[in-house]
């Protein structure tokens, strides 16, 4: 199933349809997508979040708890843990995933790893998906593009942690792999003679799933931007990926992210939309000790943050007057001409609100993180 098909199945779910086609779908965002703390243990060179990393904040456990609690209230059906800084690293998460979990609240995890040990129990139970950035297949790459803060390398106790959440896992693991070459900048060196071996690794490890991803920048004020590698980068990293694919089973799977085959054009595309307000951002939304902004793209700038979650509640921020006017000029056409991953979402939404669903095929809820 590609990559679309996928999304639009996705909103076709019974409780996704019945939301976007009712009186009040704005009243609260259905996934949420959290920064529990911007604190990180490792100092990747080129960290896009680098600006909150070193200023970094985090909820107060009381806090996190009542998040939890207001969330459930206002109907959230999924989070993801994200950052901003490294999710796990928060002291409560632990009790903060089986909180979420016990009120049929979906957690999907992406993480560098490095606390899976810790947590190993409860994410095996809880989560239904965990995703580990890796970007490597040895510990000479993965200290050169994610090394620690104290100087001890976390690769071989980061692939054992996997190795173990493999083992007793109820949810799906996967290896994320983001291309890394010296037009990166930031003193970066290529990852890409890697790609093979990574996925060899993976799949021994137990993983249901490995990606590759392209890098991305913020530049010229998009947040969003391809990274343009040379041309003989992407020839090596094009063959390391058709070597790849025949890796792909039923039990483990290859998956090859949207704008992929862009990098490896070595073409900057602009994504062209038509639409003039964000559905997503009425559905969706991203919650950081440093504030809640539209989505992640906008993660950390002042004019896209809608509330502040340390001194108010969802409630409050999601009827503010500061969430709608800036909901009023969040306008795609303008506003976010860079690649977004919720523009197919943002269509079929569209298409389904004028429809008012009807003649859309709904299919039975199978996956909360549309």
């Amino acid at each position: 199933m590609s990559q679309k098909m996928n999304i639009i199945s996705k909103l076709h779910q019974s409780f996704v349809v019945d939301r976007i086609t009712g009186d009040d779908w704005e009243r609260g965002p259905l996934v949420v997508e959290m920064d529990t703390t911007e604190a990180c243990n490792l100092a990747c060179p080129g960290c896009i979040s680098e600006d909150l990393v070193s200023n970094a904040t985090s909820f107060s456990d009381e806090r996190l708890f009542q998040i939890g609690r207001e969330m459930y209230e206002i109907g959230v059906k999924a989070v993801v843990l994200i950052g901003g800084g490294e999710p796990l690293a928060h002291p409560k998460i632990g009790e903060f995933i089986e909180y979420l979990g016990e009120h049929d609240i979906h957690v999907g995890i992406t993480t560098n790893g490095y606390f899976i040990p810790r947590y190993l129990e409860i994410i095996a139970n809880r989560a239904s998906w965990t995703r580990v950035s890796m970007d490597a297949a040895t510990k000479e790459t993965f200290d050169r593009l994610r090394p620690a803060k104290d100087g001890k390398s976390k690769f071989e106790l980061i692939v054992n942690g996997m190795r173990e959440l493999a083992r007793i896992k109820k949810g799906k693991l996967g290896f994320s792999y983001l291309i890394r070459t010296e037009s990166d900048g930031f003193g970066i060196t290529s990852n890409i003679h890697e790609i093979y071996d990574a996925a060899i690794l993976a799949r021994n490890i137990g993983c249901d799933y490995f990606e590759v991803k392209p890098s991305y920048a913020y530049a010229g004020g998009r947040p969003h931007a391809l990274v343009v590698h040379s041309k003989e980068r992407m020839a090596e990293a094009r063959e390391q990926i058709e070597k790849i694919k025949d890796l792909d089973t039923d039990n483990f799977k290859v998956i090859t992210a949207i704008n992929l085959e862009d990098s490896l054009n070595c073409v900057q595309t602009q994504q062209k939309k038509d639409y003039h307000f964000c559905p997503a951002a009425h559905l969706r939304t991203l919650i950081c000790p440093s504030g809640v902004f539209v989505c992640p793209y906008w993660r950390g700038k002042e004019p896209y943050r809608i509330g502040d979650a340390k001194t108010q509640s969802l409630y409050e921020i999601w009827h503010s007057d500061r969430r709608k006017s800036i909901m009023e000029k969040l306008d795609p056409v303008i506003k976010c001409d860079f690649h977004c991953l919720r523009n197919e979402t943002n269509k079929e939404v569209i298409h389904i609100q004028k429809s008012n669903g009807e003649g859309i095929d709904i299919v039975p809820e199978y996956d909360r993180f549309f």
